[in-house]
């Protein structure tokens, strides 16, 4: 069987092979990239439209009556389709947008540092126009680490499957927050998946918050830096049970804390591809810095 899903916005105008499928640029593809360039932000970011409402008889072909302070951003908006995708033989045909082509599209949008959406479903929130992640790497890499990537997301129990989908998703949905307080709650419930991933895929239990990041990064091979990970913990213990961030009310000026929501998810993204194997230099750099990120493929050896 074969199923074909269209998707967007990635701004990648080439083909990708993966095995099982395809993914290769519309035929449309730069009067889409043009329409993401018109309505996107400097800041790097497309938001949602302004909508208002209207009244008047809908039946007749009649003017409608624009109703006064009615407008406002869209709750939830589209963005043009750039690709279409290919899968033969998926796992689950009949809800391959939650299983096969959802792990594909996030993965995807994980990879390049993008949000994406398939047509005819919506996207709330602003949607990041260039790449939140800072990856450098060579031509070859997008294509191997998603052909590596969903041999072996195909070889895990079904309710994993969801779960990593659901992880990668999130950690890109995050960038979509408008305060660092909020993202860092994103990517703290990102990191609480991936902990219950690991466990559940055998890895050894932690007690403690602060413990299980440094035990995750020690069964993974990423680096440490305890003076981080004391901060993380202290700013998640405070958030979710005190209501404060960084010892003040949640969106007044923080000073360090806003860093802390940026380590993190580097950590996130770090663990996310060493859950899959993928453990390349990477995974194996500090995570505790800003700038171009090397990401680069698996020596033939290690390929999975």
């Amino acid at each position: 069987m074969e199923i074909v899903e269209q998707f967007g916005f990635l701004n990648y105008p080439k083909e990708l092979n993966f095995g099982h499928g395809q993914i290769a640029p519309r035929a449309d593809f730069e009067a889409s990239l043009k329409f993401v360039e018109k309505y996107g932000n400097r800041d790097g970011y497309i938001y949602p439209p302004q909508v208002r409402t209207y009244c008047g008889d809908f039946s007749e072909a009649s003017v409608s009556e624009l109703v006064p302070n009615t407008e406002r951003p869209a709750q939830v908006f589209d963005l043009p389709m750039s690709h279409d995708l290919i899968i033969r033989d998926p796992i689950d045909s009949k809800d391959v947008r939650h299983a096969d082509a959802g792990l594909i599209v996030h993965l995807l949008a994980f990879f390049f540092g993008a949000r994406l959406q398939f047509i005819d479903w919506s996207f709330d929130g602003r949607v990041p126009t260039k790449p939140t992640n800072s990856l450098i790497y060579k031509e070859d890499v997008p294509e191997h680490f998603v052909t590596v990537t969903y041999a072996k997301w195909r070889a895990w129990p079904t309710a994993l499957q969801r779960r990593f989908i659901n992880i990668i998703y999130m950690h890109g949905r995050a960038h979509s927050c408008l305060w660092e307080w909020e993202r860092f709650i994103y990517q703290y419930m990102v990191f609480d998946a991936i902990y219950k991933f690991h466990t559940e895929l055998g890895g050894q239990s932690v007690n403690g918050h602060g413990r299980r990041i440094s035990g995750l990064c020690q069964a993974y091979g990423v680096p440490e830096n305890k003076d981080l990970i004391d901060k993380i913990s202290k700013l998640r213990n405070e958030l979710f049970h005190e209501a404060l961030w960084d010892g003040n009310t949640p969106g007044l000026r923080s000073g360090e804390a806003f860093l802390m929501e940026k380590w993190l998810g580097n950590l996130n993204s770090r663990l996310i591809v060493a859950l899959t194997g993928y453990r390349n230099d990477f995974t194996r750099r500090g995570w505790w810095f800003f700038g171009w990120q090397p990401f680069d493929r698996l020596v033939k050896s290690q390929d999975l």
